[in-house]
């Protein structure tokens, strides 16, 4: 299993904005955070922590041009605009006067945490990413995956901690593949898991219904890396392990609508579902009506 790491402190040394909203979620080999002050004069001075990592710093409102340093340099950089980000490499010292009002989403991963990522998916050697001073990065993949982090800081109860895990393994994917300095080629493997992992996996993905286990737990109850058994277990079932087991939630949930007298919220509830809104969603997205409307068509 491997260990949660801290996300490093962005304001070392400094006072904290009054109105800071800092949140972290701490996951296998990486920190996701989510940070949003709104000051009324004046901006906000940020020191980062040095530490052996990595941060993707995604801005999710515009970000004009700023006062910021760099080991004590000065640094010319551009406005970042809503949906792009930019790639800190913590070794070096960062210091900034922030503007009045940010909202960013953020992951940060450590150089071993990296170094062990390449190792599990049989990639070349860690090298290190490439970090250019100032820059802003527009990335439409990334924008995707990380705007994917934000029901996890907004409604927590509804994101399982496997979704999460599966969303930081593909990031760390694009990540590499990206921006590291030794180019990777990302080849398709067929192979799939033996049928008593298969087995395994299902029997305990069953047993957390809500999605609340981590691909750390369920790789090391077949003997493999997480990378190994996230790809293992799609090529063995044509899905990801979540995507498999929201499909046994809601054909649970269909036989529960037909052949039991609970109501819509309590069969939600039975199958792992945080609440009955999110799980009318999802089952109205996958058999095109709403749980009442579909329960009520078939018992005509």
């Amino acid at each position: 299993m491997q260990k949660r790491i801290r996300s490093p402190d962005r304001f070392q040394g400094v006072e904290r904005p009054s109105s800071l909203e800092l949140s972290h979620i701490a996951l296998s080999g990486a920190t996701a955070g989510r940070l949003k002050w709104q000051e009324d004069v004046g901006g906000v001075p940020v020191q980062m922590e040095q530490t052996d990592g990595y941060m993707v710093c995604y801005q999710r409102v515009h970000l004009p041009v700023r006062q910021e340093w760099v080991d004590g340099k000065r640094l010319a950089n551009e406005p970042v605009a809503p949906g792009q980000f930019m790639l800190l490499d913590l070794r070096r010292n960062y210091r900034a006067i922030s503007p009045l009002t940010v909202d960013c989403l953020s992951v940060f991963t450590s150089h071993d945490s990296l170094v062990d990522f390449h190792r599990e998916q049989g990639l070349p050697a860690f090298a290190g990413l490439r970090v250019a001073l100032g820059a802003t990065y527009t990335d439409p993949v990334m924008r995707n995956l990380m705007e994917c982090l934000l029901p996890a800081f907004e409604s927590p109860e509804t994101t399982p901690r496997l979704f999460l895990d599966q969303l930081m393994l593909t990031m760390l994917v694009h990540m590499s593949s990206v921006h590291g300095w030794r180019p990777i080629e990302l080849r398709s493997r067929r192979g799939g898991l033996a049928p008593w992992q298969e087995r395994r996996v299902k029997e305990l993905l069953l047993a957390n219904m809500t999605g609340n286990i981590g691909l750390d737990q369920l790789a090391a109850a077949c003997g493999v890396s997480r990378a190994h058994l996230a790809r293992s277990f799609k090529a063995s079932t044509g899905r990801s392990p979540m995507a498999w087991l929201q499909q046994q939630r809601l054909e649970r949930a269909s036989d529960l609508l037909l052949t039991s007298t609970h109501s819509v919220s309590e069969i939600a509830h039975l199958c792992g579902f945080a609440d009955h809104s999110h799980f009318s969603k999802l089952f109205t997205r996958s058999y095109s009506a709403s749980p009442g409307e579909w329960r009520r068509a078939r018992k005509m």
